[in-house]
């Protein structure tokens, strides 16, 4: 169910309309973007790339994090429960172990962020976002 909204988002958000700005790094087919691979990469980019700088500071990513936590957080107790985060893995998924408090939620994000940062600028560019936040290995 959630992936068939995100894929019904991307493609709404990467119709040429939404591409209006000069500075929207949507524009010119995400050009700006590049090599960040994905559509669905580049749209997530764009999405928590709040200043529209083509980086993505700690503070975007964290707040990113954080909405998706607040998403996931059904009951908005501040933690992710077994229960929450199947619905959100989806039946075929290996079941959870634990539950997770946001604190620890936001101490993995931090430690997500600095492995994916791999210029150490305290930024990621788009091909480290997508390296972070889409890649290849199953994490």
């Amino acid at each position: 169910m959630i992936r068939i909204s995100l894929a019904a988002l991307v493609m709404a958000l990467a119709t040429p309309a939404v591409a209006q700005l000069a500075n929207d790094p949507m524009a010119n087919n995400a050009a700006g973007l590049a090599p960040a691979g994905d559509t669905a990469s580049q749209v997530a980019f764009a999405y928590a790339d709040r200043d529209e700088d083509l980086t993505i500071s700690w503070e975007e990513y964290r707040n990113r994090s954080m909405r998706l936590f607040g998403h996931v957080d059904a009951n908005n107790d501040s933690i992710l429960q077994i229960t929450e985060l199947q619905a959100l893995a989806g039946p075929s998924a290996p079941r959870p172990e634990n539950d997770i408090d946001s604190g620890t939620f936001n101490a993995a994000m931090r430690k997500l962020f600095d492995s994916g940062d791999t210029n150490r600028d305290g930024a990621l560019t788009p091909a480290e976002w997508h390296d972070t936040v889409r890649p290849s290995r199953a994490f």
